[in-house]
């Protein structure tokens, strides 16, 4: 339900900027125009994620940040050969009959290359959201056996002292 402290403008009041529309779909914390999708996003993440910054590219959580400190740090020291951060996945799932049924498209935190030519795709995860889990079960089941060359891993944050 839209708030006024979430920090975002009153949608009744407000007018696109792009198409001096008057329709908007709210959401969490965004505003999205109904004509030509121009969104305004301010506020809080809903899993409580503070966006960061490392080497001027900005990441969703400061520990996904962190995880990418470290993959740079593997980098400098030749330990691997090459970080993507954000790397596209597509992957179709089938009907019984063979047709094509929908496509699936997931964006991994990081792809990192081996010395050994192979890949590793690297999720820094904070929080398992229902959305991910699904996601993650169209990648071990579907692309990743099509990609016998890559392997996934799931690096997890600690909960800390708060549990």
């Amino acid at each position: 339900m839209y708030t006024e402290s979430k920090g975002l403008k009153d949608p009744s009041t407000l007018i696109c900027p792009d198409c001096a529309g008057t329709r908007f779909r709210v959401n969490y914390n965004k505003v999205v125009c109904v004509n030509c999708q121009w969104t305004e996003k301010r506020g809080s993440n809903k899993y409580g994620a503070k966006r960061a910054e490392f080497k001027g590219k900005h990441y969703d959580s400061k520990y996904e940040a962190s995880v990418a400190q470290e993959l740079d740090l593997r980098l400098q020291l030749n330990d691997i050969l090459e970080v993507i951060p954000q790397f596209k996945i597509e992957c179709y799932a089938y009907r019984e009959d063979g047709t094509k049924a929908f496509l699936v498209k997931h964006k991994v935190d990081f792809r990192i290359q081996l010395k050994d030519g192979s890949y590793e795709l690297i999720e820094a995860k904070g929080q398992e959201t229902d959305d991910y889990k699904w996601r993650r079960k169209f990648l071990e089941l579907i692309w990743l056996p099509a990609h016998p060359d890559y392997t996934y891993t799931v690096v997890k944050q600690s909960k800390g002292w708060r549990g």
